[in-house]
Parts: structure tokens; C-alpha cells; sequence
């Protein structure tokens, strides 16, 4: 029987293409040991408002670090900035009733590391969504070895993965002649990103998985169930 390793950075209330690939894996690896890029949305993230896409960021006092190691720049509450403009984003929504003081909960804490302050929505995102997929810290597997394709493949045979699913951005470099000669099957994610009710006019798609939330509620999950294609 194959087992479906996934491997992704902790993202900041990531997109829901992120949740796709994790429930479509059977084991998904969080990747804290690697260099965090500026750019990235590891620590900022897309939501709607009533003019337009807003980007919410974390504001980070060390950067050129490991993302388990990052932290967060906390002179400014940008905790109390980033729900109130959920709230003035969503308030009309129909879940935000029900799950605003689950996500005023964790920003009302001060969390020193950017990676404990993601792995907390995580842990919200999945329970509201009911998704059991196990997750593994690569920083807890012992002697990683290579880079790009070769770590992949390290972190497959650790876990016991026969199969290895990735994101359709990484085809430029992932090599399926190494895959195939340690006997790892390399599959591409096709997700479809659904189209379902929204606030603020025309969908927008690719935004935090919070829009799927406050508008959707539980029901998040089967859009994202309904969104699998088949995996290439």
C-alpha cells in the first residue's frame, strides 16, 4: 500500500490549495529547517475586503534565519491590526459569528517565534476542517541529507514514503530520474480552486484559507474534497 508524503513551509493562514495537498497526503511534513525567503508567504497572506485584496503581514525582527527560528517583531500590536481587519472584512460573513473569538484567541497572545504563531492557526484550520493527516517537523529527522530533490527523496525514505506529492510549481526543478531510481513515485497536486460564496462583489480566488472559513464554515471541507482532481 503506498503512503503519500507531502512537505510544505509553515505558512501564515495559508491558502486552501495548502489544505487540498495536505488532505490528499498521508503523512505532510512541515518544513522549519530551511532558509525563510522575505518574499514568501510564510508570513503574510491575502484576504477581501469590500475594495479590494488586502495583504496581512507579520512583521519579523530576524529574517536572514531558519523559519523555526524566526521572530516575530512585536513593538507594534500588529496582532490587534490584523483582527480588527478581519472583522471589518468578514463581520457580515456567515461563520464569523462562530469562529471570531477562536482566531482572537491566538492573536491576542504574544508569540515570540512565527512558526509557533502558524502551527497555531494550523492546528484552528484543521480542527475546524476535521482533518486528521499526521504532520512531522523535518527539523526532528535526523541527518537530512542533500539538497532540493535528494533532501525530498531523504525525507520519502524516513517517513517510509512511496509516493511523494507535490506542488505544480515545483516541476522546474524536482528530478523524477532520481524519484524513480530510489523508487518514489512523483505525483503533481491538480487542484482546482473552487468558486464558492463570498463577500465583496466578483470571487477572488487564491486568498487565506479564512475567507473559505467565515464564509463557508464547516462546510470548507467539502469544497475542498469536491476541488481534488486527480493527481498527475
Amino acid at each position: 500500500m503506498s503512503k503519500v508524503i507531502a512537505i510544505h513551509q509553515p505558512n501564515y493562514i495559508p491558502w486552501i490549495g495548502y489544505f487540498h495537498k495536505m488532505l490528499n497526503s498521508d503523512i505532510f511534513v512541515i518544513a522549519d529547517d530551511v532558509q525563510l525567503s522575505t518574499q514568501s508567504v510564510t508570513h503574510r497572506n491575502k484576504i477581501k475586503s469590500a475594495n479590494g485584496v488586502i495583504l496581512l503581514t507579520v512583521p519579523l525582527a530576524r529574517k536572514k534565519v531558519l523559519i523555526k527560528d524566526v521572530e516575530i517583531y512585536n513593538e507594534e500590536d500588529w496582532g490587534k491590526k490584523h483582527f480588527q481587519t478581519l472583522q471589518h472584512c468578514y463581520a457580515r460573513s456567515d461563520y464569523w459569528s462562530q469562529y471570531k473569538k477562536q482566531f482572537e484567541e491566538i492573536y491576542n497572545q504574544k508569540w515570540v517565534k512565527l512558526i509557533d504563531l502558524n502551527m497555531a492557526f494550523m492546528t484552528l484550520i484543521r480542527n475546524i476542517f476535521n482533518i486528521e493527516t499526521p504532520m512531522v517537523y523535518s527539523s526532528q529527522l535526523p541527518d537530512l541529507q542533500g539538497r532540493k530533490s535528494e533532501r525530498i527523496i531523504d525525507i520519502c525514505e524516513k517517513l517510509g514514503g512511496s509516493v511523494y506529492l507535490s506542488g505544480q510549481g515545483a516541476k522546474a526543478y524536482n528530478d523524477k530520474e532520481i524519484f524513480n531510481q530510489h523508487n518514489i513515485e512523483l505525483k503533481y497536486q491538480q487542484f482546482e480552486h473552487p468558486v464558492y460564496s463570498q463577500l465583496w462583489g466578483d470571487f477572488v480566488d487564491k486568498l487565506s484559507v479564512v475567507d473559505l472559513i467565515f464564509n463557508c464554515g464547516p462546510q470548507g471541507k467539502k469544497i475542498l474534497e469536491a476541488s481534488s482532481g486527480e493527481t498527475s
